[in-house]
């Protein structure tokens, strides 16, 4: 008995050192796994060293290995005990377990180890078993050994409580996975104590070690009850948003769950389910397909859905045919979702219509792609947009941009297509044969007041691009309709425009004289002329000074060709900065050369009110160069001054103040009235003469005109200049009005400073 008893105990502990093994390889090094390994290994040990026990030759050594051996099950039953805890989650309630519990287990080792100099825990006897064959025995337990016993089955009946408990209080799935380890600690507990009451000759609780150290790796680490998937399947399956249907052999249903059911309209009849299965496979697969999938559509609850549904057979591991499943998924969303997107990706979500992108793409495929057709490119433009936003509202100003888009519908829609460019610009890409200006004015006047204020007009401007070159972009084509817009942005009467050659030269002429601004100041490109000014005994006193651009290359550009270009793009103001500063460097030669009471006018445009702190710039102009500030007159446009009467009378009082000489120039070209002549106080008046050509009874009504501004201006005690004479009959009547000084061609051209020294200056003129 005693061999088979020890390679029974070496058995169980190579089995219990290969779960050991299997379960370190497989470990992902989680708490549980730990507390397994630990169960395997303090078990292993405790059968080895018990065996060792048996082995043992004398008594004396057989003391103290079955005095190891108590140690070592101390051991095993703590780490069971952990074990336990970790696997059903419950918490000790004991306050400071774990400090009580190796208390005890030290006290108990010290006991044990007491024991093997001094017998007072348990003695060990020879005992032989059938055949003679000796072995040493525990007999002899004394009181204190009764302090083993409570500790470990305080610990065993612990782990017990803890997994019937756990046990009680889970679902029926989840029972077996803690009965099943608390049966064996119980068949361990009752053989043991049977062991102790009826002193057989071996301990054979000790061979259940195995089985619950097994049974903790199974449950612990691998056991997924079969319940549990189930359930896990069913509702799975159940709550999944894809249907599914599960056919068996012999093409009956055995499973389906709601959504499957939904796309049937079986409401639960198995019988139209297997129905409706039936007819999915005679017209989407074929007898010898493992495989399918289409598209379906149907109503549910009155509205129609998309589906996409799948086919797939199932196969044991020997290729034999166990039944199909279908997988129906709804995927309306999902495309409606995409739909949306798309939509978001290619129109205007103001206007509904093609935004700038999706407009290019599609009018460039349509250009291209039928080359026998003519196109045109139209865009609008609304004018003074931004006013209907800063007066009226956002809310009106879409309202007007979503009119515009429909009629961009109305005009675009037998042939072409149409989208939405920025803020308040539409473009048009259009078949010729259908391109009609009446229409388009006729549409565009539909527009022409906004619902919250019939008073102020709107006004839509069109540009037309004919498509000759196809190879361009379609946003250079539109960029061409809009230079059209820009011939008549300013006007109210003109609708239509047309993109021509002499648009484009126009463009890139602008563009030019942009670009070369910079080099052109930087190098004194812009020189400073002077037209003399002769007052009516002949004598010349100064002269105004006027602007030419000197070019490198393309010789003298006249100053209609980039004075406009300039004033729109604020570059003026810098052009009149140079100017001046060119006037006060000529003024301070001449004062240096004796010529003090001689002057230069320069002009002040509309823009450098704006963009300049215009008396800061002219003051610091004549005190760097030391000049008297009445040889440097100053012309302001009446325009200038009356945008902004308040402010620019204020300035202007200033610079009166500061000794400039003001001249009021242009007056007669524009809008003039009594007011600026009553409100402001000037030196000059300039009456230019342009303003009484090409009136009819020019001889008499015209001269009456002049005759009252001349003298009005000197009952004003304002000297008189007239610019523009040409003739000498009108330098006799203006003399005889009571002119002071004159201007024109009659007299000279403007000139280079250095021929209007020559010349001019020091001289007297014959009138």
């Amino acid at each position: 008995m005693k061999w088979i008893y020890v390679s029974a105990l070496f058995g169980a502990v190579i089995f219990m050192l290969i779960c050991f093994v299997y379960t370190v390889r497989k470990s992902k090094g989680n708490v549980l796994e730990k507390a397994v390994n630990k169960v395997l290994l303090c078990s292993s040990a405790s059968l080895f060293v018990n065996s060792l026990a048996v082995l043992m030759p004398d008594k004396n050594s057989a003391v103290a290995v079955y005095s190891i051996y108590h140690c070592i099950v101390d051991i095993t039953i703590i780490s069971l005990s952990d074990f336990v805890r970790q696997y059903t989650g419950i918490a000790s309630k004991i306050p400071k377990e774990k400090l009580i519990k190796w208390l005890a287990f030290a006290v108990d080792c010290v006991l044990m180890i007491i024991n093997i100099f001094t017998g007072i825990v348990f003695q060990c006897h020879a005992v032989a078993d059938d055949w003679d064959i000796s072995c040493f025995h525990i007999g002899g337990r004394t009181p204190v050994y009764i302090y083993h016993l409570v500790f470990i089955y305080f610990m065993v009946f612990s782990a017990f409580f803890a997994l019937i408990s756990k046990s009680s209080e889970s679902p029926t799935v989840y029972k077996g996975k803690y009965m099943w380890l608390a049966i064996p600690i119980c068949v361990v507990t009752a053989f043991h104590v049977a062991f102790l009451n009826f002193h057989f000759m071996f301990d054979y609780s000790l061979l259940f070690y195995a089985i619950i150290g097994f049974l903790a790796c199974y449950y612990g680490l691998f056991y997924i009850p079969r319940g549990l998937m189930e359930n896990i399947m069913f509702f799975t399956i159940a709550s999944m948003k894809d249907g599914i249907i599960c056919l068996d052999i012999d093409g009956k249903c055995v499973h389906f769950n709601k959504n499957a059911n939904l796309y049937c309209n079986a409401y639960s009849d198995l019988n139209t389910i297997e129905q409706k299965v039936k007819e999915m496979r005679e017209k989407h697969v074929s007898p010898e397909r493992k495989e399918a999938v289409w598209e379906s559509k149907r109503l549910v609850f009155d509205e129609e859905r998309l589906f996409t549904v799948e086919y797939k057979s199932i196969f044991d591991s020997h290729h034999h045919y166990l039944g199909c499943f279908f997988i129906i998924h709804d995927h309306t969303e999902e495309t409606n979702r995409l739909e949306y997107e798309k939509y978001r990706a290619t129109h205007d979500m103001l206007t509904g219509i093609y935004n700038k992108d999706y407009f290019f793409e599609t009018a460039h495929g349509l250009i291209v792609n039928n080359p026998d057709k003519k196109y045109y490119i139209i865009c609008s433009d609304v004018k003074n947009f931004k006013l209907v936003n800063d007066i009226f509202g956002v809310e009106t100003g879409d309202d007007l941009l979503r009119k515009i888009a429909r009629l961009m519908t109305y005009i675009g829609k037998e042939s072409g297509v149409y989208g939405r460019l920025s803020s308040d610009r539409f473009a048009v890409c259009l078949e010729s044969s259908h391109f009609n200006e009446e229409m388009i004015l006729d549409y565009t006047n539909m527009i022409d007041s906004l619902p919250e204020n019939d008073a102020f007009k709107v006004h839509i401007h069109i540009g037309v691009y004919e498509v000759i070159d196809r190879n361009i972009r379609v946003s250079v084509m539109c960029d061409r309709a809009n230079l059209a817009i820009k011939t008549i942005k300013d006007s109210y009467e003109n609708v239509v425009a047309y993109y021509d050659s002499h648009i484009r030269e126009d463009f890139i002429n602008e563009q030019k004289v942009i670009s070369e601004f910079e080099n052109a100041i930087e190098s004194g490109q812009f020189r400073a002329y002077v037209q003399p000014q002769i007052t009516t005994g002949g004598k010349i006193n100064g002269g105004e000074v006027l602007v030419r651009w000197i070019h490198p290359t393309d010789g003298m550009i006249p100053p209609f060709r980039f004075i406009e270009i300039f004033e729109q793009t604020g570059l003026i103001s810098r052009l009149d900065c140079y100017m001046w500063e060119l006037a006060c460097i000529q003024l301070d030669k001449w004062k240096k050369e004796g010529r003090k009471d001689y002057y230069l006018s320069v002009n002040i445009s509309q823009k450098d009110f704006y963009l300049l702190d215009v008396y800061l710039v002219i003051t610091s102009l004549v005190r760097k160069y030391r000049i008297n500030p009445k040889c440097l007159h100053l012309e302001i446009t009446e325009t200038a001054i009356m945008n902004n009467p308040s402010v620019q009378l204020k300035l202007i009082q200033r610079l009166r103040n500061f000794g400039f000489i003001i001249e009021i120039d242009d007056f007669g070209s524009g809008y003039s009235s009594l007011n600026t002549l009553k409100d402001l106080s000037a030196d000059v008046l300039k009456v230019d003469m342009g303003f009484l050509r090409n009136t009819e009874n020019k001889e008499e009504r015209s001269k009456k005109i002049l005759q009252m501004i001349v003298s009005l201006a000197k009952s004003l005690d304002m000297e008189v200049i007239t610019e523009g004479v040409e003739t000498k009959e009108q330098v006799d009547f203006l003399m005889d009005f009571g002119c002071d000084v004159f201007q024109g061609y009659f007299f000279a051209k403007p000139m280079p400073v250095e021929n209007f020294e020559d010349n001019y200056l020091d001289t007297n003129v014959d009138i």
